[in-house]
């Protein structure tokens, strides 16, 4: 097993990718601690990894700080932090965004990463490992979602600076950014309801189709494990081909 009495805290664990990874950690002989405003989910989540649940809205940080008190006082130790979760907001340009609406998406996501990281990285020793889910529309853009886009782009500058202060450490810092992932959500269930938008999303897809969230834990297995004990400060890019450059161009049949 490659995480074999491992310790990992996981937030935004209770569903989609999070709830990937604790299961594929879960399998690989880790300890898995799920800590997600969603208390349902985040029960289920944590039963079906054989972990613990902590409620915990990341955009407080006296949540996080106690949900890594919690970790530790549990399994005596926090070796692997996976900063999943996120908020994904509404869908506006900066001129027509409500200040409450940009100020929700950021706390959450990149408040709530930071939030992570710090008590995190003061609970965790040589080995430890700290993996961040960015976003290929942190990578790009995308249009009318501002606050998204700018958030998950802070994750990259923030997985640098933390590479280099705590590589002394021992401590790895990296970022994963998924492309296009079928993780069940209502806005992707209505999406899948529209073929314009699933042609759009396939043909900006090298691969032709959706990720699974199982893909991306398998990415956050390698860069949590010591398979990856020399890799720091790097984004993973696990996005089908999204980002290499332009969509398929479908060629009409010869003479059509």
């Amino acid at each position: 097993m490659r995480l074999e009495g491992k310790v990992a805290l996981i937030t935004g664990g209770a569903t989609g990718i999070g709830r990937a990874i604790a299961l594929r950690f879960s399998a690989e002989g880790c300890n898995v601690v799920i800590a997600d405003i969603n208390v349902g989910a985040g029960v289920r989540s944590a039963e079906e990894s054989g972990g613990i649940f902590v409620h915990c809205d990341t955009a407080q940080s006296e949540q996080v700080k106690k949900a890594v008190e919690t970790t530790v006082e549990r399994y005596g130790k926090l070796d692997i932090l996976i900063a999943s979760a996120a908020h994904l907001g509404g869908y506006a340009d900066v001129g027509t965004m409500e200040e409450s609406d940009w100020r929700a998406v950021m706390s959450v996501t990149i408040d709530g990463v930071f939030h992570s990281c710090k008590y995190a990285v003061q609970a965790m020793t040589a080995g430890g490992s700290i993996v961040n889910i960015a976003s290929v529309e942190g990578m790009m853009g995308t249009a009318n979602h501002a606050a998204y886009v700018t958030s998950k782009s802070a994750i990259f500058g923030l997985i640098r600076s933390m590479a280099i202060d705590f590589g002394k450490r021992g401590i790895r810092v990296n970022a994963i950014s998924p492309g296009i992932i079928d993780v069940g959500r209502p806005d992707q269930e209505r999406f899948k309801q529209m073929p314009h938008m699933m042609q759009f999303w396939r043909d900006m897809t090298v691969l032709d189709r959706m990720g699974r969230p199982e893909e991306i834990a398998a990415a956050a297995l390698f860069l949590a494990s010591d398979e990856a004990s020399y890799v720091t400060g790097h984004n993973l890019v696990v996005d089908g081909g999204w980002t290499i450059g332009h969509a398929p161009v479908h060629w009409p049949e010869e003479g059509v």
